[in-house]
C-alpha cells in the first residue's frame, strides 16, 4: 500500500494524473541505481507544471517499497542563503530522511531532525559515521570552514555508501 510520510504538494494525491509517460523514464532509471548505471538527472519545466509532484511521488513511492533505493528530497527556496545555512539544513534532510526509511517511522520523513538529534540517533545505533559527520561539520562551522563543511561532509553524505551502515 501506498504511504505518504512526505506531503505531496498537489494536496490529494489522486490528483496527479496522466503522467505515465515520466513516471515510466524514472521507473526505468531507477530500476538502475542499485547497479550504480543511472546518472543524474535534471528536470526543467515551466513553473506550475508538476515538477514538484513527480519528485515528491516518487520519494513516496520509493519509501512505500522499502527496497534498494532510499528516497531523499530537499525543496531549496529562491533565496539567497548563507553555506553554512545550506550545508546543515541538506544534511539534516538527508538524515532525516534516511533515518525515517530505516525506522519505517513515516511521521518523521516529514519532520527535520536537529543535528543533536542525527547524532543520538547515530550513538543509539552505533552508526560512528553519523556521530563522525555531525560532529565534523559542527567543527567545521566553528572554524568556519564553510566550503570543508560542504564539499567534504554535507553534499556528499548521499554518496558515501559505506557511512551509512551500522559498524
Amino acid at each position: 500500500m501506498m504511504q505518504y510520510p512526505l506531503p505531496e504538494s498537489i494536496g490529494n494525491p489522486e490528483l496527479l494524473v496522466g503522467r505515465e509517460k515520466e513516471f515510466a523514464l524514472f521507473n526505468k532509471w531507477i530500476s538502475r541505481i542499485p547497479k550504480r548505471l543511472s546518472k543524474s538527472r535534471a528536470i526543467l519545466a515551466r513553473r506550475k507544471s508538476g515538477k514538484t509532484a513527480i519528485l515528491q511521488r516518487i520519494f513516496n513511492r520509493l519509501w512505500s517499497e522499502n527496497g534498494e533505493v532510499i528516497p531523499f528530497y530537499i525543496n531549496i527556496s529562491e533565496k539567497k542563503m548563507w553555506l553554512p545555512d545550506l550545508a546543515s539544513i541538506y544534511y539534516r534532510t538527508f538524515a532525516t530522511h534516511y533515518i525515517s526509511f530505516l525506522e519505517r517511522d513515516e511521521k518523521m520523513a516529514a519532520n527535520t531532525l536537529t543535528m543533536e538529534q542525527i547524532r543520538e540517533y547515530g550513538v543509539l545505533k552505533s552508526m560512528a559515521s553519523i556521530v563522525i559527520n555531525v560532529d565534523a561539520m559542527r567543527a567545521q562551522k566553528a572554524e568556519k570552514s564553510y566550503d570543508t563543511m560542504w564539499h567534504n561532509t554535507s553534499s556528499t553524505a548521499p554518496h558515501r555508501r559505506t557511512c551509512w551502515r551500522p559498524i
